[in-house]
C-alpha cells in the first residue's frame, strides 16, 4: 500500500510540475506571437477552434474517458486481452468516423467557413483542422488508454514534446518572415498545430508498440469478454453527451451574456469591454488554483474504478474523504489569498485592477471546484456516467437562469453572472457529494438528493418502517 500511495504521489507531482511549466511556457509563447503578428490571427483560430472542438467530441464518443474507467477495471482483472481488443476497436471505429468527416471538412471548406463564420479567410484553417482531425482524435484515445494503465510518464513527455515542437516551428517560420500577414501568421498558428499532434501521436504509438504491448501479449490470455464494443459506447456515450453540452454551453454564454447586458443598458462597446474583463481577467484568476489541483482527477479516475472491483472500495472512499478534508482547506485558504491580493495580482497580470471587481463574486466558488475537481473522476470511476449527465444538466440550467434572471439588472450586471458560476458548482457539489462518498451504497441510483426508497410508493414492509423511523 505504502508502494502504491508512493507511486500515486510521483504521478501527482509530476503532473502538476509538468502542468505548471507548459502552462507558464505557453503563456510566454503566447506573448511573443501577439508582440510578432498582432491579436488578429488568434481571432481568426479561435474563431474555428469551438467548431473543430464539437467535432472532436462527436468523433471520439466519449471513448478517451471510458476507456481510462474500463482499462484501469480490466487491468486490475489482469484481461490484459480484452485491453488489447477494446483498444483496437476504439481506435478502428474512432478513426474510420475522423477520416470520413475529415473528407468532407476539407472538401467543403469554403462554403462552411463563409457560412458559419461570415470570412472566407477561415475555409483555409478549416482545411488544415481537417488534417489534424484524425491525429487529434488517436492521441485523445492513447491518452485515455494510458491512463488507464496508470502511465503518466510517457504521456507527460508526450505533452511536453507536442507543446515544445509546436511552438519552436511557429515561432521560427513568423520570425524568419520578414512581414508576416494575418492570413499567413493564422495558417502557421494551423500548421504547428499539425506539427504537435503529429510529434505526440508518433512518440505514443511508438512507446505503445517497444514497451506495451510486448507485456500485454506474452502476459496470461483469459477469455475476452462478448459484446466488447457495446460496453465501450454504453459507458462512453453519457460522457460524450456530457462533453457536448458543456462545449455547447460556452458557446450559448458568449451569444447569452452579451445580450443580457445590452438588455441592462449598456453599449455594445462598453459590454464588450466588460465581457474582456471578466471572460479575459477574472476567471483566468480563479482557475489557475483549479489548474494546479486538476491533475489529481487524471490520477483519481483509473484508481477509483480499480477500488470498484475489488474489495478495498470502503477504505478508499474513506480516503477521499481525507482528500476533500485537504482540498476543502486549500479552497477556502487559496480564496482569502486571492481575495486579500487580488488588486495586486490583476494588476502585476493585467497592468490594471478592473479584474477584482469581480473577484468577490467568484472566489466562493473556488472550494467548491477544487472538491468537484476529485468528486468527478470517483463518480466516473464508479461507472456513474448517467448521473454525471444529470448532474451537469443540472447545474447548466441553474447558472443560466441565474445569469438570465441578474445581469440585466443595472446593480448587478456580470456580477450576477460570477454568482451564478458560485451558485451552480456549490449544487454540483451537493450532488457528487451525495452520490458518491457519503452515499450508503455507492451502487444505488440516486435522484437528485433523494434516495428512490423516498420517492417510490411500492416496496417492502422492511423499507417503508425504516423511513417512518
Amino acid at each position: 500500500m505504502k508502494i502504491k500511495l508512493r507511486s500515486q504521489l510521483k504521478n501527482f507531482l509530476l503532473l502538476s510540475s509538468s502542468n505548471l511549466v507548459l502552462k507558464v511556457y505557453g503563456e510566454i509563447y503566447r506573448i511573443l506571437l501577439v508582440r510578432r503578428c498582432g491579436a488578429e490571427p488568434f481571432g481568426l483560430v479561435g474563431m474555428v477552434f469551438p467548431f473543430y472542438r464539437l467535432l472532436v467530441i462527436l468523433i471520439t464518443m466519449g471513448l478517451p474517458a471510458a476507456l481510462v474507467r474500463l482499462v484501469a477495471i480490466e487491468q486490475a482483472r489482469n484481461n490484459p486481452a480484452w485491453i488489447l481488443e477494446a483498444k483496437k476497436k476504439a481506435f478502428s471505429l474512432v478513426s474510420l468516423a475522423a477520416s470520413i468527416i475529415a473528407f468532407f471538412l476539407f472538401l467543403y471548406a469554403g462554403p462552411l467557413g463563409s457560412l458559419l463564420f461570415n470570412d472566407s479567410r477561415t475555409s483555409v484553417l478549416l482545411r488544415y483542422l481537417a488534417l489534424a482531425l484524425n491525429l487529434n482524435c488517436l492521441c485523445l484515445l492513447y491518452r485515455g488508454y494510458l491512463h488507464g494503465l496508470n502511465r503518466i510518464a510517457p504521456l507527460v513527455w508526450a505533452e511536453t514534446a507536442e507543446t515544445v515542437g509546436e511552438s519552436v516551428f511557429v515561432v521560427f517560420i513568423l520570425y524568419s518572415t520578414a512581414c508576416p500577414g494575418v492570413e499567413r501568421s493564422a495558417q502557421t498558428l494551423a500548421q504547428g498545430f499539425i506539427l504537435g499532434e503529429l510529434t505526440c501521436l508518433l512518440l505514443l504509438g511508438t512507446y505503445d508498440f517497444l514497451c506495451i504491448r510486448p507485456l500485454m501479449k506474452h502476459a496470461v490470455q483469459p477469455v475476452v469478454q462478448g459484446r466488447l464494443l457495446s460496453s465501450l459506447l454504453n459507458s462512453s456515450f453519457p460522457l460524450m453527451a456530457q462533453q457536448l453540452i458543456l462545449s455547447l454551453s460556452r458557446i450559448a454564454d458568449g451569444i447569452l451574456l452579451p445580450h443580457l447586458l445590452k438588455k441592462g443598458g449598456l453599449s455594445p462597446t462598453l459590454a464588450a469591454t466588460k465581457l474582456g474583463e471578466y471572460w479575459g481577467m477574472a476567471t483566468p484568476i480563479l482557475f489557475f488554483p483549479v489548474f494546479l489541483f486538476s491533475p489529481l482527477s487524471t490520477i483519481i479516475l483509473p484508481a477509483t474504478a480499480q477500488a470498484s472491483v475489488g474489495r478495498n472500495l470502503s477504505l478508499y472512499l474513506r480516503k477521499i474523504r481525507r482528500l476533500l478534508g485537504v482540498a476543502l482547506v486549500y479552497g477556502l485558504v487559496t480564496a482569502g489569498v486571492l481575495l486579500r491580493f487580488g488588486p495586486i495580482v490583476s494588476f502585476l497580470f493585467y497592468q490594471t485592477t478592473a479584474a477584482t471587481e469581480y473577484l468577490p463574486f467568484l472566489l466562493p466558488a473556488l472550494p467548491f471546484m477544487v472538491i468537484n475537481q476529485i468528486l468527478a473522476p470517483v463518480a466516473e470511476g464508479l461507472g456513474k456516467q448517467a448521473f454525471l449527465l444529470r448532474a451537469t444538466l443540472v447545474m447548466l440550467l441553474i447558472k443560466t437562469g441565474v445569469a438570465a434572471a441578474f445581469v440585466p439588472l443595472p446593480h448587478f450586471g456580470l456580477a450576477g453572472a460570477a454568482w451564478s458560476v458560485t451558485l451552480s458548482q456549490a449544487l454540483y457539489c451537493c450532488l457528487l457529494l451525495r452520490e458518491t462518498v457519503f452515499s450508503r451504497t455507492v451502487t444505488s441510483k440516486w435522484f437528485l438528493l433523494f434516495h428512490p426508497k423516498y420517492l417510490n410508493g411500492r416496496g417492502t414492509p422492511e423499507q417503508h418502517s425504516s423511513i417512518l423511523r
